[in-house]
């Protein structure tokens, strides 16, 4: 497929917008992208001319509204998101820790949605991070049973047993071997013959423990398995 060069220009520009932790200047975004700031600001102008970049009363650049509206709009319209949305927040109300919404898009694992949960802490990662694939717990669910849709060049270093296990035991746990202190648990979504995505519940690692940690996993594949049913039209037992 060809390629725009003037679109991956102003796609880089939003990417390093989001990477600057709020805001930055012209000058700063055109050091980092090694670009001439003449270029730069006609793409900022066009980006702006759309609500995707705004600028502040210093001149600074920052994402725009527009981002949001498209987010949540290409949110809204896909099918297991939709549907997965009130499990999530059933989840994280009544077992107070952040429940996920993984899924494969375009070869790579993406958050698609969250519930955060009721305690003080937040799990991370945020909506429209990407999830490595060798090293999480929704990563080797993807392995085991939709590897097709997992491209990502370091899936290949994922243990082969680890993978085994998580697809026969239903789900699999992944303790600090990504981000360190952090417990997640996933299930997958698995309907009509296919993988559709993994429900994970993420909170500090010793939040979960012993019976906890059972009671996370219970959490966990009931929301999937709710999730799962809905994409097959069938009603909640």
């Amino acid at each position: 497929m060809e390629r725009s060069g003037t679109v991956d220009k102003a796609v880089r520009a939003l990417e390093a917008l989001h990477s600057s932790g709020g805001s930055a200047s012209l000058a700063e975004l055109a050091a980092r992208l090694r670009m001439p700031k003449a270029t730069l600001h006609r793409l900022l102008a066009s980006l702006a001319a759309h609500a995707l970049v705004e600028q502040d009363g210093e001149g600074r650049y920052r994402l725009g509204v527009g981002l949001i509206r498209l987010g949540l709009g290409a949110q809204a319209l896909d099918p297991v998101a939709r549907v997965a949305r009130p499990e999530l927040e059933q989840a994280a109300r009544a077992f107070g820790e952040t429940f996920f919404l993984v899924a494969a898009r375009g070869g790579r694992l993406v958050v698609l949605d969250k519930a955060e949960g009721t305690g003080v802490l937040r799990a991370a990662p945020t909506v429209g991070a990407e999830i490595p694939v060798d090293v999480t717990a929704s990563g080797r669910l993807y392995l085991a049973h939709a590897p097709e849709l997992v491209g990502a060049a370091d899936a290949g270093r994922a243990a082969p047993r680890a993978v085994q296990q998580a697809k026969k035991r239903g789900y699999d746990v992944n303790e600090g071997e990504w981000i360190d202190g952090l417990t997640v648990i996933a299930a997958p979504v698995l309907a009509r013959g296919g993988l559709h995505g993994c429900v994970a519940c993420a909170a500090a690692s010793p939040n979960l423990r012993g019976q906890r940690l059972e009671a996370a996993v219970r959490h966990t594949r009931d929301a999937a398995d709710s999730v799962a049913r809905s994409l097959q039209g069938e009603s909640k037992r």
